[in-house]
C-alpha cells in the first residue's frame, strides 16, 4: 500500500483492510471484485490485483507464507527489488540493505557532491554502495534511520545541516547548491475535460462495486454533462483497463456490460 503512497494516507485503509483479509490465504479465497473494494480509495489499483495474484500463487504452492529470501520473494508478481530487500530485511531479519529515495538522496549527497537538491544518483550505484557499508549485526536499525535521517533531516528541500549527525562526511553540507532548482520539464498528466485520466479510472472502478453497468449508463456516472462524442475516449480507457485486467467488457455496441474482471 505505501508503494507510490503516503504513509499518513495508507494508515486509513490498513486496518480495514486485515479485518477482511488478515492473511495471505483469506486474501486468496476473496474474489477480485472484493479486492477492489477493499482496495478503492487508495489508487493505482494494479497494486490489488498483483497482491491477489500473489496470495493464490503462495497459497497453492507455499501454504500461504511469505519466502524469507531476497532472492525468493523477488520472483513474487509485484515485488520488485525494494520490496524484496524491505521484507526479508524487515519482517525476517536478513541483514540485507533497502534503498528508498530518502536512502538515495542520503548517498547521493554525503558521498557526491549535489549539484542541486534534486541531484540524485542513478538507483544502480546507489544499491552497489549500499551493499558494501551495510553493517554486518543491525541491519534494520541502520537502514531505518537511514531512513528516518532521510525524511526528517536530509529533506529533500532544506536539509536542515546545522543538525545533521553525519554533516562532518557529507561532500554536500551547507552547499549553496541546495538553493537551485533545476529546470525540469514534467510531463503533462493525460486528461479529460480538464480531469486527470486516473481520476475516471477511479470512478468507474467505484462505480462497478456492486453490480456491472451498461456502457451508456456507466459513462453517464462517470463523466459530468456527458455528450455521445465522449463515447469514443471512454470506449479507449475502458479497453485500457479490460488489458490490464481490471474490468471486463461484454457484448457489443449499444447492449455492451461493463463489469469488474473475474
Amino acid at each position: 500500500m505505501a508503494q507510490q503512497t503516503q504513509v499518513n494516507r495508507v494508515a486509513l485503509f490498513y486496518s480495514s483492510w486485515l479485518k477482511q483479509f488478515p492473511t495471505l490465504s483469506d486474501l486468496a479465497r476473496g474474489s477480485k471484485g472484493a479486492v477492489l473494494r477493499q482496495w478503492s480509495g487508495l489508487g493505482y489499483n494494479r497494486r490489488a490485483l498483483r497482491l491477489h495474484v500473489l496470495s493464490k500463487q503462495l497459497s497453492e504452492n507455499d501454504g500461504g507464507k511469505l519466502p524469507r529470501t531476497v532472492d525468493e520473494l523477488i520472483k513474487l508478481p509485484g515485488i520488485g527489488k525494494y520490496t524484496a530487500h524491505a521484507v526479508a530485511c524487515f519482517a525476517f531479519g536478513a541483514e540485507v540493505p533497502v534503498v528508498d529515495v530518502n536512502v538515495r538522496r542520503i548517498f547521493s549527497r554525503v558521498f557526491w557532491k549535489a549539484a542541486s537538491a534534486d541531484d540524485i544518483r542513478p538507483e544502480r550505484d546507489i544499491w552497489a554502495l549500499a551493499e558494501k557499508i551495510i553493517p554486518q549485526r543491525k541491519a534494520a536499525e541502520w537502514n531505518q534511520a537511514l531512513m528516518d535521517l532521510g525524511a526528517l533531516v536530509c529533506t529533500a528541500r532544506s536539509p536542515r545541516c546545522g543538525s545533521c549527525p553525519i554533516t562532518s562526511l557529507c561532500a554536500s553540507a551547507f552547499s549553496e547548491n541546495f538553493r537551485l532548482k533545476p529546470l525540469v520539464k514534467r510531463k503533462p498528466e493525460p486528461s479529460f475535460k480538464g480531469i486527470p485520466r486516473r481520476i475516471y479510472r477511479g470512478r468507474i472502478l467505484k462505480a462497478l462495486h456492486e453490480k456491472p453497468l451498461p456502457l451508456l449508463q456507466l459513462s453517464e456516472r462517470i463523466v459530468e454533462h456527458f455528450h455521445p462524442r465522449d463515447m469514443k475516449w471512454i470506449m479507449r480507457v475502458l479497453e485500457t483497463m479490460e488489458q490490464e485486467a481490471l474490468i471486463a467488457i461484454r457484448g457489443s455496441g449499444d447492449r455492451r456490460l461493463i463489469c469488474i474482471a473475474q
